[in-house]
């Protein structure tokens, strides 16, 4: 293992060297650049109908803009993320590409991704407040204060945030009223574990909350009793901090006494509240119409979302998804081409398309008045009120090593959900990811 290691920073270091040789781009360079007739390399994770889906749209970027772009089918994000990173120092590395911001972090440390704000500060190239003001959280998300400068290194073009699905004809049964304080989640959760829904479906057993447990749920609920999992201030991780340990002393408290459980399998608490047999979920929006199948197969009654239930002035919710980085060619004249772009996938109609076509969540307020997406809001109330809930996002960590983190995180939760000692367990957690942390960023 000693010798790998070794081997992974010999190999990030000669990248750095390399790449970081002649690849300066100034804003003059920017500004005198001419975009027309370049040809735009991107480099995705998605397939089938969502990347015939993104080839029509290039096609028509180029009849209208002259620049040409090359989709390519990369992969899981992953084989994305080592495409670009092998890649880096080079001319073959993609002008654009898709990735979360953690991965986008690995690749800015060997110079595989640039900063995107001399781009999007350009008078001629860039993009207006107007523009900013229209992206609102999902703008301010692309920034990685985790590095000097608060670089921009990802441009989001589809997102989503974590919510509560729930049996709103269960909750009418207990005489209590729509969540909004962890107080309140945990009194529902309860009394929907000592009471059966009238409409259950089944022989399971009924539960408050079935807890999927992913990092984005662990941090969800940091994000909704007022802490963060990481301090970019110091450049570590607080997955021990006040905040996470009362938020785990809530998810625990409620699993003692029975009225939560850690989920049973892949989706099983979408199913089970789809059965009646369980009162809470937490999910995605992008998966609204997953829930919404499961309940009109199952008790096919009325349920609704909300925020995670919290305990600050207002909800704070985990703002997610894949964005765009930028590849570090060297060249304006790509570099612009690609912007423009990238711009283009994330305006007003585009985002609203798109959105319809993929399922993610559109990236634009204005967005929520296109006719594709009016029709989704007429269609379903509940589709209509996420709308109002991405005002309220937040990011998990966009730092290197996070995918690893992710994986020590699921396993701390659910050891913790199951009675593990929350503050022994969670101090391991926060020891395991700075040191993940310092290997991905010592090289």
């Amino acid at each position: 293992m000693k010798l790998l290691k070794i081997i992974i920073n010999l190999f990030f270091a000669s990248l750095i060297l390399i790449s970081g040789k002649s690849f300066a781009v100034t804003a003059d360079d920017i500004e005198n650049a001419n975009p027309v007739g370049q040809t735009v390399e991107f480099w995705v994770q998605y397939s089938d109908e969502r990347l015939d889906a993104m080839k029509a749209r290039a096609q028509r970027f180029e009849e209208e803009t002259g620049i040409k772009v090359n989709v390519v089918h990369k992969g899981h994000y992953g084989k994305v993320q080592s495409a670009m990173m092998s890649s880096a120092g080079t001319k073959d590395i993609a002008d654009v590409a898709r990735g979360y911001g953690n991965a986008a972090a690995d690749m800015y440390i060997v110079t595989a991704a640039i900063d995107q704000t001399p781009l999007a500060n350009s008078k001629k190239w860039g993009v207006t407040q107007a523009d900013i003001d229209d992206w609102g959280a999902n703008w301010t998300v692309g920034f990685t204060p985790y590095f000097d400068g608060n670089p921009k290194l990802l441009h989001e073009s589809g997102k989503s945030v974590e919510i509560l699905y729930y049996n709103k004809d269960w909750l009418n049964e207990l005489g209590l009223d729509d969540p909004k304080t962890p107080a309140d989640f945990a009194e529902a959760a309860c009394a929907a574990t000592n009471k059966d829904f009238s409409g259950k479906m089944g022989e399971e057993p009924s539960y408050g909350y079935e807890i999927d447990t992913d990092a984005s749920n662990f941090a969800a609920w940091v994000f909704a009793h007022g802490g963060d999992v990481f301090d970019y201030d110091n450049g570590n991780y607080i997955l021990n901090g006040p905040k996470a340990v009362e938020a785990m002393e809530f998810i625990q408290g409620m699993a003692n006494k029975g009225c939560a459980i850690a989920a049973r399998g892949k989706y099983t608490d979408q199913q089970y509240l789809g059965q009646g047999s369980v009162l809470f979920s937490a999910g995605s929006t992008s998966g609204i119409t997953y829930f919404q199948k499961a309940i009109e197969g199952g008790y096919n009654g009325v349920w609704d979302v909300a925020p995670i239930s919290y305990s600050t002035s207002e909800p704070v919710l985990n703002l997610y998804g894949g964005g765009l980085i930028m590849g570090n060619t060297g060249d304006a004249n790509r570099m612009v081409a690609a912007y423009q772009w990238m711009k283009y996938i994330s305006n007003s109609e585009n985002s609203a398309v798109w959105s319809t076509e993929s399922g993610y969540g559109f990236v634009r307020a204005s967005s929520a008045n296109h006719p594709a997406i009016q029709k989704m809001r007429d269609a379903s109330p509940q589709y209509d009120k996420t709308l109002g809930f991405i005002k309220y996002g937040k990011g998990e960590p966009a730092v290197p090593g996070y995918y690893s983190v992710r994986g020590e995180v699921e396993k701390a939760y659910a050891a913790i959900i199951n009675g593990d000692d929350i503050m022994s367990t969670l101090n391991k957690l926060n020891d395991d990811a700075n040191a993940i942390l310092k290997d991905a960023t010592d090289n």
